[in-house]
């Protein structure tokens, strides 16, 4: 019974160091770190949050940003060098991790904004949570990034011909509006 019991303590230590050194971030994710925190979760309302993330959206957007398909100044230094490998890796790692709400938007806003999802649900479905693994998780994103999103959308500055459509008639209340509906959402 006694070694019965020991072997049983040991099997459930080596499981629980194997799941925390499975969940480790990965060497790439030191230059990841500062904007998007190293577990996903970025220190700043105007970069996303990363955990809980489809894979497949992280492999594309790393890949658009290092081969220069999406720009953003800020990125370019830190994925000019991945490789494929690179980015599967980083990719697998931040969707692996837990989301959290952030719930950030204007309040009073939140209601509007739930009218208004109504030509969002086709892609991110009812909850914030696409149809598709190339498409964003927006349930419980920062606000403040996804309003920034839409913005670059609607000026062209980030181009998907669905969301060029789906907000063509959308102004920048309507956006904080959606912001503040999503941000509240359950991941």
């Amino acid at each position: 019974m006694k070694q019965t019991m020991s072997l049983a303590i040991i099997v459930c230590a080596m499981v629980a160091a194997c799941t925390v050194f499975a969940k480790a971030p990965p060497q790439q994710a030191e230059n990841c770190k500062t904007c998007h925190g190293l577990t996903g979760k970025s220190p700043n309302a105007q970069w996303p949050n990363l955990a809980g993330q489809n894979k497949a959206y992280l492999v594309i957007q790393l890949k658009a940003f290092r081969d220069g398909k999406r720009e953003n100044p800020a990125m370019t230094p830190y994925v000019a060098d991945l490789t494929d490998e690179d980015i599967e890796t980083l990719a697998e790692y931040y969707a692996s991790r837990q989301r959290d709400i952030e719930a950030d938007g204007d309040a009073e806003l939140v209601e509007t904004g739930r009218q208004l999802s109504a030509s969002c649900t086709a892609c991110h479905g009812q909850d914030g949570k696409p149809v598709a693994n190339e498409w964003p998780i927006i349930a419980g994103q920062y606000a403040a990034y996804l309003e920034q999103q839409l913005k670059a959308y609607k000026k062209g500055e980030r181009i998907h011909p669905a969301m060029q459509a789906a907000i063509a008639n959308f102004d920048e209340k309507d956006f904080a509006a959606l912001a503040a509906y999503y941000s509240q959402l359950e991941p």
